[in-house]
């Protein structure tokens, strides 16, 4: 589950901060690190020590996820997810892993492909497959959201995901994402072109 362009940026289930902050205002924990919360999950910003877990969440739900992301294969492991835990893969991107109420990892998010002129960027999401159901992805989508268009200051968020990625399109139907259009061949999958549905949202439609 998630939608498009890069690591955190999916189309499946898998198209990503305060503790106790049920607004998505950002504070830190004892350890000095940001994170959002509405009360049930958390996004925090991954570290290293988050690379087998990333790497075996890839592992685990790569039926899910290989479809809509190119780079879930299985030959995905720690140093894979460590390179993007470092900026290595999209420098611009903030990243974030998304944790179960239990501080299990059960995803990863991101705000990437950032457009500093015209103050906006794409969002991006997936989430293990034997946490999905559960409404996550809407909250991480919703909490994530909400972190760019204030603290941020973006202006706009994108997610986009190919047509037939049903639980992404979903998700930007449910946290209130405007759909915008199909755009004809714009997703490049294992070698196939897709259309994709365009969502945004802007800093009045999250409520």
């Amino acid at each position: 589950m998630g939608s498009t362009d890069g690591m955190g940026s999916t189309d499946g289930t898998g198209s990503t901060d305060g503790m106790g902050s049920t607004d998505g205002m950002g504070s830190t924990d004892g350890m000095g690190t940001f994170e959002l919360t509405d009360g049930t999950i958390r996004l925090r910003a991954p570290v290293d020590d988050d690379a087998l877990a990333v790497s075996a969440a890839v592992a685990a739900s790569l039926p899910a996820l290989a479809p809509w992301m190119p780079w879930a294969t299985v030959d995905y492991d720690a140093e894979d997810a460590r390179a993007w835990i470092r900026g290595e893969v999209d420098p611009t991107e903030r990243a974030f892993v998304i944790l179960g109420p239990d501080g299990q990892l059960a995803g990863t998010c991101g705000l990437n492909l950032w457009n500093e002129v015209n103050d906006f960027a794409n969002l991006g999401f997936w989430l293990r497959t034997d946490c999905t159901g559960r409404g996550w992805a809407t909250a991480a989508t919703r909490l994530l959201a909400r972190h760019g268009l204030g603290a941020l200051g973006l202006h706009r968020i994108e997610l986009m995901m190919s047509t037939a990625n049903v639980p992404s399109r979903r998700v930007a139907e449910r946290v209130g994402a405007r759909h915008e259009g199909v755009l004809r061949g714009r997703l490049r999958l294992h070698g196939v072109y897709h259309d994709a549905h365009l969502f945004s949202l802007l800093p009045g439609d999250l409520g």
